[in-house]
């Protein structure tokens, strides 16, 4: 049987660990440096974070008599790393109390450790921190070419894993943005006609389970062109801005506003009925005849329609879009009522 090499060894641990995505990066990690203490034979194993002249330790592996866990920080210039980044490479020492060039650095004095190995971590091209290993005795042996090769492979994967890690995190924080800007109208920042519906097909779909009712309340700001036309799209916008707030502010908890277009707003009403609905309007009403946004009076009309499962036949996608069509069909008919009743008011849709 062919005899393993102590590198081929370090390369298939590194492997079954890296590929281990499901474990976590914090446990990648701690494997990683047990196998590092295992490889080198020594006792504290940390992975730093060097910021600002600061020596954090983000992960490490040390004895039970060792103090030292992770969040503890340093100055940099007392810890063996600062050779390490001042070398900007490899750095392997086996007995520094014996050491010309180091035994009168901060270090030994600092913490007693005779043996130490480390090496930079850079992450697209930037100091990172460093990966090292070390023990309050002398180092047995000398390092060697392939103890520094093992540190290296050990690095390179800890720098390749940030970066992704990294580009992950963006791509996530990317991918929110762009659904926030999906649903959302860039204007008055309520949800706009996409999300409503969304949210509205999964009320649905919950109100024919549970035997409840809900209700849609169509809303349209009164002589809208006007204001544009008088006091300009500036002054438009600004009142579209606050009429958006005022609702949003006022309506209840659970009811779900959006900007269904132009100077319209939808307003689902889940466990509402008519009655109800007409109650939550009225208060929306008065409270839009409040705002002093513009100089003419702001007012707003509303159209009403309800529904309840006995609505809703079968529990399926396509009942589910042509009930939510049916509903803003009869709100807006009930809101062109409201504008012939002379404006800023409410009507409910009858059947």
């Amino acid at each position: 049987m062919q005899k393993v090499s102590s590198s081929e060894k370090i390369i298939r641990q590194l492997y079954e660990i890296t590929q281990s995505y499901d474990l976590g990066f914090e446990n990648q990690i701690t494997a990683l440096l047990r196998m590092g203490l295992e490889r080198f034979n020594l006792d504290i194993a940390i992975l730093s974070k060097i910021e600002n002249g600061e020596y954090l330790v983000k992960y490490c592996v040390v004895p039970e008599e060792v103090e030292l866990t992770s969040g503890t920080m340093f100055d940099l210039n007392i810890t063996y790393c600062h050779i390490t980044c001042n070398a900007n490479k490899p750095v392997a020492i086996e007995n520094v109390g014996k050491n010309d060039k180091y035994a009168s650095h901060p270090a030994y004095d600092a913490f007693g450790l005779e043996s130490y190995i480390g090496i930079p971590i850079r992450v697209n091209g930037e100091l990172y921190g460093t990966l090292n290993f070390s023990s309050a005795n002398p180092y047995k042996r000398q390092f060697k070419t392939v103890d520094i090769d093992a540190l290296q492979l050990m690095a390179s994967w800890i720098e390749v894993e940030i970066i992704r890690r990294r580009q992950e995190k963006k791509l996530k924080e990317l991918n929110r943005i762009l659904e926030k800007q999906a649903y959302e109208d860039s204007l008055t920042l309520i949800p706009n006609r996409r999300a409503l519906f969304k949210h509205i097909n999964v009320d649905l779909n919950r109100i024919s389970r549970s035997h409840e009712q809900a209700a849609i309340a169509m809303v349209d700001i009164d002589l809208f062109k006007r204001i544009n036309d008088i006091y300009g799209h500036q002054t438009g916008d600004n009142v579209l801005i606050e009429v958006a707030k005022s609702l949003n502010t006022h309506k209840r908890d659970y009811d779900f506003l959006a900007r269904f277009g132009g100077e319209e707003f939808l307003l689902w009403l889940p466990n509402c009925n008519l009655v109800e609905a007409q109650e939550v309007a009225e208060r929306l009403r008065k409270n839009i005849e409040e705002l002093t946004c513009c100089e003419s009076k702001i007012t707003i009309s509303i159209g009403i329609s309800s529904i309840n499962s006995n609505r809703l036949t079968k529990n399926t996608q396509i009942n589910i879009k042509e009930t939510v069509d049916l509903l803003i069909f009869e709100a807006d008919k009930a809101l062109y009522e409201a504008k012939n009743a002379g404006r800023n008011c409410i009507k409910a849709f009858k059947k």
